[in-house]
């Protein structure tokens, strides 16, 4: 009982990698609409990826300083006099806010501009090496992890690719609100 032979099984190709009983009809094969869109979806991201990057570097940011010769004219602010319950005149000016802030976020985005595109110029190497790592699970005959591997590493890279365009997205949302 304990000793028991295993018995190896050949089984044909097409019983573990023919999912065509999970369809019906017409709809076991892919036709020419789907191969069209399923081509079309990377040329479609290559073409917006350019776009962006074309738009990025042709586009005048509001850190470009003009020098102008025109003087500047400060607004004359008036004291606004408040009564306390002691009846201390107290004067105040008012101030102007969300300078701070702006400046904060544009110190920010520039510290972190350099960074990412670092990781945008390194990541076509890396996601390279990881997919000729991931062919040699193919020789080891571990298919499936080999796959795995090439989808997220080539997932990896198009979503690093497309990091500038996200952060843009988050900025344009940050300043309407």
């Amino acid at each position: 009982m304990f000793k028991r032979r295993i018995k190896t099984e050949v089984v044909p190709v097409s019983e573990y990698t023919d999912y065509s009983d999970r369809f019906e009809g017409d709809e076991k094969y892919a036709t020419l609409k789907h191969v069209a869109i399923a081509a079309s979806v990377p040329a479609i991201t290559a073409v917006g990826t350019g776009l962006f990057m074309f738009n990025k570097f042709n586009a005048t940011y509001p850190s470009t300083n003009i020098p102008i010769n025109v003087p500047i004219q400060q607004p004359v602010l008036e004291p606004v006099m408040a009564q306390m319950p002691s009846t201390i005149p107290i004067t105040t000016i008012p101030q102007q806010t969300g300078i701070i802030a702006d400046k904060s976020l544009e110190m920010l985005a520039t510290i972190l501009d350099p960074m990412i595109q670092v990781m945008v110029a390194i990541s076509f190497p890396v996601a390279s090496v990881i997919m000729i790592g991931a062919c040699f699970f193919f020789m080891f005959g571990n298919s499936e992890r080999a796959w795995n591997t090439i989808m997220n590493a080539g997932l990896g890279y198009v979503l690093i690719q497309m990091s500038p365009l996200f952060l843009e997205i988050l900025r344009t949302i940050g300043k309407a609100v």
